[in-house]
């Protein structure tokens, strides 16, 4: 009887493998729904369509962009984690996805273990700006005065929790600088916020970087892997010897989406990379391409996980 039921344990094996391997050879046979959790026109949607669209070359399927904005990306990603794993609804990933659920927000879904990792593709550059004619024209000034004064100087983000507030949160930690929070009403709000000297400096996405351009701000710091293309003579937090946060930018799908279908998915994505359209995009919005496999993506995200916990943990202090 043991034996008996090892045997027909076997062969219920061999027929899901085999029923695996013919639905990835299949794939795909109709088109693919991408699901991005931020309204139309931001950097996320922009990136996410030329990318999709690349991608679309590799898979001979189109690929459709939904946006599903609202509750910080939780909209978006609850529908995604609750998609059938079968490859034809996938989704980006950015950091804030996971990082809500550090503020004490119950989610209907494990921001981590919930999803499969196809692919990553870039980081958002994220940056301290002050004004042009600001005394601070380096981030150890900046740091010095902070330190020889503290609670003196105001910051903006786009709200508490962020990439970017807790990004500052492990720079004063680390430095010993002491500064003032001021949270904005999203990204956008920050650049009006600095020109209007309500505070003294923002930390944020590329939303300064027509300012930067135009001479009315400077940059003193990226939170980057390495130097940005567009700001070259911008030195990175890490380079300066400072811990950052990074602005995640993936492709993820539903948990336990086969194998065979991870991987087609992972190929394509990772082949669109190199599709002018998509890079000139990235460039026109101070976004890095980083090329990295699903198992690497999984990994960093972990990582930044348990950091933002960390840094969380060290502001209630």
């Amino acid at each position: 009887m043991k034996f008996k039921r090892l045997v027909v344990g076997l062969a219920a094996i061999a027929a899901v493998v085999a029923s695996s391997i013919a639905q990835a050879q299949q794939y795909p046979d109709k088109p693919i729904t991408l699901i991005v959790p931020w309204s139309a026109g931001g950097s996320t949607d922009q990136t996410a369509r030329v990318l999709a669209k690349a991608a679309e070359a590799y898979l001979g399927q189109p690929i459709i962009v939904v946006n599903r904005p609202g509750a910080s990306t939780t909209i978006g990603m609850g529908e995604l984690a609750k998609a059938k794993p079968d490859g034809y609804t996938i989704g980006t990933l950015s950091s804030t996805a996971y990082l809500v659920s550090l503020q004490g927000r119950q989610l209907p879904f494990d921001p981590i273990q919930d999803f499969s990792y196809i692919s990553y593709y870039g980081d958002n550059l994220i940056g301290i700006a002050v004004l042009q004619d600001s005394p601070y024209k380096k981030l150890s000034d900046l740091l010095d005065f902070a330190k020889a004064n503290p609670g003196k100087l105001k910051f903006g983000t786009a709200g508490v929790g962020t990439t970017q507030h807790l990004t500052i949160e492990a720079l004063q930690r680390d430095s010993k600088a002491k500064f003032v929070h001021v949270p904005q009403q999203g990204s956008a709000a920050s650049a009006p916020a600095l020109l209007g000297s309500h505070v003294d400096f923002i930390m944020e996405t590329s939303v300064w970087a027509p300012f930067i351009e135009s001479k009315q701000m400077r940059l003193l710091a990226v939170s980057a892997v390495q130097r940005s293309e567009v700001y070259p003579d911008v030195p990175t937090f890490t380079e300066l010897g400072f811990k950052s946060l990074r602005s995640v930018q993936a492709i993820i799908a539903p948990k336990d989406l086969p194998e065979p279908i991870r991987a087609k998915l992972e190929n394509a994505f990772r082949k669109a990379l190199t599709d002018k359209a998509f890079q000139d995009t990235m460039k026109k919005l101070a976004m890095q391409i980083v090329d990295l496999p699903g198992a690497e993506v999984k990994k960093l995200v972990e990582g930044e996980y348990a950091l933002a916990k960390e840094l969380i943990e060290s502001t209630k202090k």
